[in-house]
């Protein structure tokens, strides 16, 4: 299955979160892969490569999960629940409280998300609806359901908040379609203090004793010009501290 991708803002740190704040990022991957592999370390190098072939993505130094299930691995044990820590996709769009199965974790009993996910990591929106391998149901247990490896996997649809983004349908192993890519948990960083001249050691102490010396030479400056007015017929120029002429002139001639 083909579409068309709309450009969009890959967003690393979504908005209204502040300092210390912890989320995770999750989308769909641009390529599309068989399921026939039984391990699940398979499927998380593939979504952990198209991630770090996003400088922006890569730069963030962290763990990817692909959202499946196989015979041997549950997709809820594979990425980790986090209790708390909110999930969003690439657009700032909150898709789940956190990975759990309770409120509006990801897992959730309804299988309703916040937000539907249709977003890839190439800065790209995903129109309509593509198929995406979870072999998983809800819960994040496969279930009835058949699992990544099996003959004809579970697999969800983009584009939709309804229980139909985890299990859709069944397919042949072999066709090719996308990932779900969940990160690890990610902290909102610090910033960093202003680089003025004042953070560097003992700047704030020169400044001072600057101000102080222009003080003295000013001052210097008018006794200098007192003791002028005193030698009649004179005309003296002087130059000012800051760099300008002032020209003083007995008027007692």
């Amino acid at each position: 299955m083909s579409c068309t991708l709309l450009p969009a803002g890959t967003i690393t740190v979504p908005a209204g979160l502040t300092a210390g704040d912890q989320y995770r990022l999750i989308f769909i991957t641009a390529d599309a892969y068989t399921a026939t592999s039984t391990d699940i370390n398979y499927y998380n190098g593939v979504v952990t490569a198209e991630a770090n072939s996003v400088s922006d993505l890569a730069a963030l130094d962290t763990s990817w999960y692909a959202v499946g299930s196989t015979a041997t691995v549950n997709a809820i044990d594979n990425v980790g629940i986090d209790s708390g820590v909110a999930i969003y996709d690439l657009n700032g769009n909150e898709i789940a409280s956190d990975a759990g199965t309770t409120g509006n974790g990801m897992f959730n009993s309804s299988g309703y998300l916040l937000t539907g996910l249709n977003t890839n990591e190439n800065d790209g929106l995903i129109p309509g609806y593509v198929d995406v391998w979870t072999g998983t149901y809800l819960g994040g247990v496969p279930g009835a359901h058949p699992p990544l490896g099996s003959a004809s996997p579970t697999a969800g649809s983009s584009g939709t908040n309804s229980g139909f983004w985890i299990a859709h349908s069944e397919e042949a192993s072999t066709t090719e379609n996308r990932l779900y890519a969940i990160s690890g948990v990610l902290t909102v960083p610090t910033p960093e203090p202003p680089t003025a001249f004042m953070a560097a050691p003992g700047a704030g102490a020169l400044m001072l004793a600057v101000w102080r010396r222009r003080r003295r030479s000013v001052s210097d400056f008018g006794r200098e010009m007192r003791r002028s007015r005193d030698k009649p017929g004179k005309s003296n120029k002087r130059q000012l501290p800051w760099g300008m002429c002032y020209t003083c002139i007995d008027t007692n001639e």
